[in-house]
């Protein structure tokens, strides 16, 4: 094999790399032209046509090829870490999770492969493991902003904001033009309180990335705790105009309009929202409330019942239907619904409420 033919393949192997996310066409074409010139009983053969059909997009081909290396050589370590990231991607975190683990168990120190499965751990909801896994990561290689970045993300979601903050501010000193690790520090200073630190990590992230949608949404949602509507909704309206289907993003502009007056502008940002995503609890609850306020009861009830049976577990919304159904006569219905608020938490909040902030992924 050719000294360009060794990185190409190199370059292959390193598959799950953020480098590698644009699946290079001319790396596609090369990893085909050097799978084909390889043996067909070669395990590292069907390996790299594996890698090259990843890129490619065509996952289920990449599989196949992954367990055929596996089958000529059941030790194949790269073999057994690409299919691992094949399977995550497919959706099979269980999977993912065992050909990670065998290909540690041949290999201990890949410092990629204990990457890929904190990834898998987060995705099936350990995050004790995959903070493990990504301490692992870090301890074989510091200087990897990714790793810090994930590591920063489990140990946001873990509500441990403090470490958050910490790597998150690691992986900005080993690449400062990473927006996305703006973004997520800007999450985790604004549930800290520090809306003014979120702000100025927000723009960090639109100045390096202008068309990053979710950077806008964020912003406006700070903007908007912030009591500065105008500025909340035209940055709400430019996550719109970037990511049209951005169903929280609706959401929060609908809270928005509401609290301007705008009640029909409200009601049409929810409906959009619930037609992006029906399941969407929240903007059901909220058109609700614009409902209420515009006097269509039976709307109203007819929305809030949809967000309990959603999200049964939100005692706001239980009380709000209770209040609706209480104005309409039925005191047996609004009393069983307060009961209900009561018994999930005595001290809920009001009903009309803008979502939580979104993290950028992982």
């Amino acid at each position: 094999m050719s000294e360009d033919d060794n990185q190409v393949a190199s370059a292959l192997v390193a598959v799950g790399s953020k480098a590698l996310a644009v699946r290079s066409e001319t790396l596609v074409r090369r990893g085909l032209a050097l799978a084909k010139s390889l043996q067909p009983g070669d395990a590292d053969a069907h390996h790299n046509l594996g890698l090259a059909l990843y890129l490619k997009g065509d996952l289920d081909g990449a599989i196949a090829e992954y367990h055929e290396a596996l089958r000529l050589n059941p030790n194949n370590i790269l073999a057994h870490h690409s299919l691992g990231v094949a399977l995550r991607e497919k959706g099979d975190q269980e999977g993912a999770v065992a050909e990670c683990r065998e290909a540690l168990r041949l290999d201990p120190a890949c410092e990629l492969t204990h990457y890929w499965l904190g990834i898998a751990l987060q995705s099936k909801g350990d995050l004790e493991g995959a903070i493990v896994e990504y301490c692992t990561a870090i301890r074989l290689r510091p200087d990897l902003a990714a790793n810090h970045c994930n590591l920063g993300a489990a140990l946001y979601a873990s509500r441990d904001l403090d470490g958050a903050i910490a790597e998150y501010r690691t992986a900005i000193r080993l690449q400062p033009g990473e927006a996305e690790a703006h973004l997520n520090l800007g999450l985790a200073l604004q549930a800290k309180g520090d809306l003014e630190g979120a702000i100025t990590e927000y723009r960090t992230a639109i100045r390096l990335q202008p068309d990053y949608a979710a950077a806008h949404y964020n912003l406006g949602a700070v903007l908007y705790c912030k009591d500065d509507l105008d500025r909340a909704i035209a940055e709400c309206r430019t996550a719109i105009r970037l990511q049209p289907d951005y169903a929280a993003a609706h959401n929060n502009l609908g809270a928005m309009l509401y609290y301007k007056d705008d009640l029909e502008g409200a009601i049409a940002e929810y409906r959009t929202a619930i037609g992006f995503q029906p399941d969407f609890a929240e903007a059901h609850s909220n058109l609700g409330a614009a409902l209420r306020q515009k006097g269509d009861l039976d709307g109203a009830i007819e929305e809030y019942r949809t967000a309990t049976r959603l999200d049964p577990d939100r005692a706001d919304f239980h009380h709000d239907l209770g209040v609706v159904l209480f104005y309409k006569g039925d005191s047996d219905g609004a009393i069983a619904e307060h009961r209900e608020a009561l018994r999930l938490n005595p001290n809920f909040a009001d009903a009309h409420r803008v979502s939580a902030g979104e993290q950028g992924s992982a």
